[in-house]
């Protein structure tokens, strides 16, 4: 037992020369750190982490490292515009599946030639129209009314019996009137002498008045006013031959 007593006294001693066993164990530790590394990468979606180790002991320290900026691509467009609605462009991280987008204007119209939908008079304007080629879209604008075509009318001789009329003129084309025509009353027979006859056409109307070309036989009293005017007529034409 003595002997044995010995040897693990002997050993103590032996391991303590040695360095494996010593007093000041239980002493604080001071850790000195060394430099920060990265740990765990960050990407454009997680955070990484940084880490540094004591030199003396298993201990170490972290901090977070912030995500990386996204990788964007050129934009391309992924909606296509038209003239009545906007596109859209878009431009991909190549690192994740984040995206980015942006509004494009829409198309101008595509306008084609001008035809006429309404056909203009001397009186209305008329009106022209363009269609889009791509949607329903159109434009219209006014055509100035037509000038007016305008013919003569010819004048209508007078006569004994009939009415006649001025010349005038009229657009041939809405009606409108440039010149009236006025009507122009029958001249009634010129009697030439108390026979009746018509210095003007010929006719010969034996009932005609001389003094004031009417017919008085369908008058009361006709007969004699008749004889008066006839009279009266004689000393009409003695007067015009003296």
């Amino acid at each position: 037992m003595k002997r044995a007593c010995c040897v693990l006294l002997s050993l103590w001693l032996l391991l303590g020369c040695c360095g494996f066993v010593s007093a000041s164990d239980d002493e604080p530790h001071t850790h000195i750190y060394g430099d920060w590394y990265t740990s765990v990468d960050p990407t454009c979606t997680a955070e990484g982490e940084e880490r540094r180790d004591c030199e003396g002991c298993d201990a170490f320290e972290t901090r977070p490292v912030g995500p990386l900026p996204h990788a964007y691509g050129d934009w391309y467009t992924s909606v296509d515009p038209t003239c009545t609605d906007e596109g859209e462009e878009r431009r991909d991280c190549e690192n994740c599946t984040a995206f980015q987008t942006r509004p494009v204007g829409p198309l101008p119209h595509a306008y084609g030639d001008w035809h006429t939908t309404v056909e203009p008079t001397c009186t209305d304007e008329g009106e022209e129209r363009r269609d889009c080629e791509n949607c329903t879209a159109f434009e219209t604008r006014e055509l100035n009314p037509l000038p007016h075509s305008f013919v003569i009318d010819p004048a209508v001789p007078v006569t004994c019996t009939t009415a006649g009329k001025t010349q005038g003129e009229h657009c041939e084309l809405c009606g409108a009137t440039k010149t009236a025509q006025t009507t122009l009353k029958p001249l009634g027979h010129a009697v030439l002498d108390e026979n009746g006859d018509c210095v003007l056409c010929g006719a010969h109307v034996k009932d005609l008045c001389p003094y004031c070309h009417k017919d008085h036989s369908q008058e009361l009293f006709g007969g004699l006013t008749a004889w008066f005017h006839r009279l009266f007529y004689r000393v009409r034409l003695l007067f015009q031959k003296g």
